[in-house]
């Protein structure tokens, strides 16, 4: 690396079936001279940290995956030590058992895209990451103070809410409010959730309010399809900004934890911007029609409604989605039913809406 002047750099330790031992650099880190290396792109497999990341003044992206268990304070130093960094992705790995927390405060750093995928963290806490722009946090507990990340435009969410245990359900929490999750990000412009789990209910916050009044693209995604949908309702209100809405239905396995039924009241709601919502997983359910009705009924600039089937929400790297749809045939009572339902609910200030059933 000193002689060469390597740029990208890729180290992927593999255990053997005699050893299997995880890779530990020496004491001066990757290489010798880490102040005069010009290392950007640094991506690390089944090891440990190593030392003196933060003497590495051009590292700009880091991607660790893999990594063998590692005291909070480890990746705290990455992210405290190294404020050239733009981009950190966690991938896989472990930090100190399921209760420690991993507190993250770098009031310095330039991240701009941070990525933590199904890591054995117990839980991540943000407290300064100021220039933070992308966000994914799949499959990991994380929390984040108020003024966290005053730059967030782009936010993946995926999260499991309860557990079952040999058919006994642990609960965790009963309900799930809106405001736990949107209320300090007033100014994302794309949001992905995925919640799975028992304890999945969502409820509107107690004091509603506008919480995202800058989202333009949502994507709702394994909605099962005995979930009640009046959630995502109640999201699309606070996003009045909203030009296109996708929601994907999917199948469960599992039954979803009793709960009270939100009460879907009339509403003199209007919605000026949404121009497209999309259904996946389309099954002509009362609720399922009942939340087209809806989005027909409020949107005064809606264009195209597409309601199918056969499909599913497919992802085009973090913070990117397309819906993959088959076609599915509807005999013509089915159609003539369904359509008979919904059209007649588009508001009376609408453009023509093109409806596709598929």
């Amino acid at each position: 690396m000193d002689a060469w002047g390597v740029n990208d750099l890729e180290v992927i330790a593999r255990p053997t079936f005699r050893q299997q031992t995880v890779h530990a650099f020496p004491g001066h880190g990757l290489c010798s001279s880490p102040r005069l290396s010009r290392l950007q792109n640094l991506k690390l497999g089944g090891c440990v940290i190593p030392h003196l990341l933060h003497e590495y003044h051009a590292l700009t992206r880091l991607v660790l995956q893999d990594v063998a268990e590692s005291p909070p304070a480890a990746y705290e130093g990455v992210f405290a030590s190294c404020p050239q960094l733009q981009v950190v992705h966690l991938n896989s790995c472990l930090c100190g058992g399921r209760d420690m927390v991993m507190v993250v405060d770098a009031p310095s750093s330039q991240i701009r895209e941070f990525v933590v995928d199904k890591c054995e963290i117990g839980s991540i806490w943000l407290r300064d990451l100021p220039n933070l722009e992308r966000l994914a946090s799949l499959g990991t507990h994380l929390f984040f103070e108020s003024a966290a990340f005053p730059c967030l435009r782009q936010w993946s969410l995926a999260r499991r809410h309860g557990v079952s245990l040999d058919g006994f359900r642990q609960h965790f929490r009963q309900h799930l409010e809106l405001d736990l999750f949107l209320e300090d990000t007033p100014d994302i412009t794309d949001l992905i959730i995925r919640f799975t789990g028992p304890d999945r209910w969502i409820v509107p916050s107690i004091s509603p309010s506008v919480l995202v009044p800058n989202l333009r693209r949502l994507l709702v995604a394994d909605v099962p399809s005995s979930w009640d949908v009046s959630w995502p309702r109640l999201l699309f209100e606070t996003a009045p900004s909203l030009e296109s809405f996708h929601i994907h239905i999917a199948s469960c396995m599992e039954e979803p934890t009793p709960s009270e039924e939100i009460p879907w009241c009339p509403t003199k709601f209007r919605q000026h911007r949404l121009k497209e919502f999309v259904m996946a997983g389309f099954e002509a359910t009362e609720r399922q029609i009942y939340l087209v009705k809806f989005v027909m009924a409020v949107c005064t600039a809606l264009r195209h409604v597409s309601m199918f089937k056969n499909g599913h929400a497919r992802d085009k790297g973090h913070w990117e989605w397309e819906m993959v749809t088959q076609q599915h045939s509807w005999t013509e009572e089915e159609k003539d039913d369904t359509l008979k339902q919904i059209m007649g609910t588009a508001s009376s200030t609408a453009a023509p809406v093109q409806l596709v059933l598929g």
